[in-house]
């Protein structure tokens, strides 16, 4: 199974460099499009638009909607839940009745989970107990499969970063990690948030965050082409995950 994963596209027509990252994202889209073998599924680890509202969301669903494969996103500080919902394909829902964008994709090779970071006080993460008691019983729906989880915010420490923290506290990644425990099958975890590329574990999983889209917010050092390209993420599995950093418009 390949996976392509973007993040922190962070479209906003009123930004300084608003054209520039609508161009970003689209040579994105494009260079995901020409990949051969192309990608089972595309993952947006949050942020897509800057301050969600519905006309940000049109901008960015004529571009995300190029796709040729399934896109599939997890909900970031700056994105608005309900429209997330709306517009974009959640799978199956596995929080039904509350405001929590929390689902399972269960038609690849390696089942999908995406989790709700989202913090109501602070643009950080937040994983309380009820996320958390669900993450608990949903990994135990099926424990053989081979299982990535896709979120917002890093749950681990990024020492290089200005924030090396990125949750409200270390309370919610411990609820998280729990959750996780004894489910062997968590093979990854995919989130964006930080900007960089960054990599930690939680509960013993690898878990590592994907530069931005957004080469103006874009952190960390790149050299040669990657300068003034956007990268993503290329996710290979068999057997085991294998990442590669990927330039866009890269031959």
């Amino acid at each position: 199974m390949i996976i392509a994963q973007i993040s922190d596209s962070h479209l906003d027509p009123e930004a300084p460099n608003a054209v520039a990252r609508l161009h970003a994202l689209e040579r994105c889209v494009a260079d995901i499009n020409r990949l051969d073998p192309g990608p089972d599924a595309v993952i947006h680890t949050g942020d897509i638009t800057h301050n969600g509202t519905p006309e940000k969301y049109d901008t960015a669903l004529r571009v995300l909607g190029q796709l040729r494969a399934p896109l599939h996103v997890a909900a970031g500080n700056r994105d608005d839940r309900a429209l997330i919902a709306a517009n974009f394909d959640t799978g199956r829902d596995l929080m039904p009745g509350t405001p929590f964008v929390q689902y399972s994709i269960d038609s690849y090779p390696v089942r999908l989970i995406a989790l709700d970071t989202l913090s109501e006080t602070s643009n950080l993460g937040d994983f309380c107990d009820v996320r958390a008691r669900n993450l608990k019983r949903s990994l135990a729906e099926d424990a053989s499969k081979p299982t990535a989880l896709f979120m917002h915010h890093p749950p681990f420490e990024i020492p290089q970063s200005k924030f090396r923290f990125q949750f409200d506290d270390w309370d919610g990644v411990a609820r998280m990690a729990e959750a996780m425990e004894g489910h062997g099958q968590v093979v990854r975890v995919f989130t964006g948030h930080a900007h960089r590329d960054a990599s930690g574990m939680i509960a013993g999983v690898p878990a590592q965050s994907v530069p931005s889209v957004a080469i103006d917010l874009r952190l960390g050092t790149y050299s040669g082409a990657a300068e003034a390209a956007p990268v993503y993420f290329i996710h290979r599995f068999d057997g085991r995950i294998i990442t590669e950093t990927r330039i866009a418009d890269q031959v």
